[in-house]
């Protein structure tokens, strides 16, 4: 408490935009790329809070022009956030400090914006989303954290030791050189985030990934048993393999499968998974990819998050 008493009380610089309908806010005027979010702000009173976590290397700014979720949801009478971690475009999501980061945010938005009694709903884009789904399970084995009402996750990854495997085999193998310089960075910074590799002990990949095909237990995911839940992917097979050298087994669909299955199974009945074809584009650079804000729907994202209060 005694940290989030320290966040709230920082100095803040606001800057508006859009005749009043957004604004974002600084934790340090003079630091511009990380700790801060662009809010959009609904012209009615707000029925709740919609925090959505970037992807790995992408500015709140620019995930705004990528989707289109921010401004259906104002229309719904949510507050929605952009948010910028600690370690701005290199944040990892899913690691301690940045799950910190969330739960203060969350404390400081809520009483900022005059929402403490109002729904908390979450969404994020690949990593983003991977931050999204470990804060909730976080949240809903804790009595200290804000439980959201429901939470969506665009093609995010979350079996980091699958991933790690996945990353090994493109560094050895793929021909494509993006793929490689990708399979190189996040190598080395998996094994810097878990100070392991699944050579030497599995047991960190256990406890930090949102989800382990190795984990028999179940020991994470099994706590979003009523957490609705809902995870989007387009598993363009074809774009991967020539584009990217990516085999199924390379793909966060498998994952998302994987999670919403195993889910249902443990007894979710609001547990959703969603497989799009041909909506993956980025808006920025008009270039076709899956891996991308679009694949999500705005408004039927919005209305089912919506339908749990």
């Amino acid at each position: 408490m005694k940290r989030v008493a320290v966040l709230i009380s920082a100095f803040f610089f606001t800057l508006n935009l859009v005749a009043q309908k957004s604004e974002i806010v600084y934790s340090n005027p003079k630091d511009t790329n990380s700790n801060y979010y662009i809010a959009y702000k609904p012209s009615i009173e707000p029925i709740g809070l919609l925090l959505l976590l970037t992807s790995f290397g992408e500015t709140p700014q620019n995930a705004s022009k990528e989707t289109n979720i921010q401004n259906i949801a104002a229309k719904n009478g949510l507050i929605t956030v952009f948010a910028s971690l600690q370690y701005g475009t290199q944040t990892f999501f899913i690691d301690s400090l940045s799950q910190s980061n969330i739960d203060k945010l969350i404390i400081y938005l809520q009483r900022k914006y005059s929402i403490m009694d109002k729904p908390l709903y979450l969404g994020g884009f690949s990593l983003g989303g991977s931050g999204v789904v470990k804060y909730a399970e976080r949240a809903n084995g804790s009595n200290s954290l804000v439980k959201p009402k429901a939470i969506f996750a665009i093609d995010p990854p979350l079996d980091f030791e699958k991933m790690y495997f996945s990353l090994e085999y493109a560094l050895m193998h793929s021909k494509v050189d993006i793929s490689k310089q990708e399979a190189d960075y996040f190598i080395k910074r998996l094994q810097y985030e878990f100070q392991s590799t699944p050579y030497i002990d599995k047991t960190p990949f256990h406890s930090i990934s949102p989800y382990s095909f190795s984990d028999t237990t179940q020991t994470n995911i099994k706590l979003l048993i009523n957490c609705p839940i809902m995870l989007i992917s387009e598993p363009d097979i074809m774009w991967q393999m020539e584009e990217r050298n990516r085999s199924i087994y390379d793909l966060n669909t498998l994952d998302c499968s994987l999670v919403i299955n195993s889910i249902r199974l443990l007894g979710n009945k609001n547990a959703k998974l969603v497989l799009t074809n041909n909506k993956g584009f980025r808006k920025l650079t008009g270039k076709k990819n899956p891996h991308s804000w679009s694949i999500a729907e705005a408004e039927e994202t919005v209305n089912w998050l919506i339908n749990f209060k």
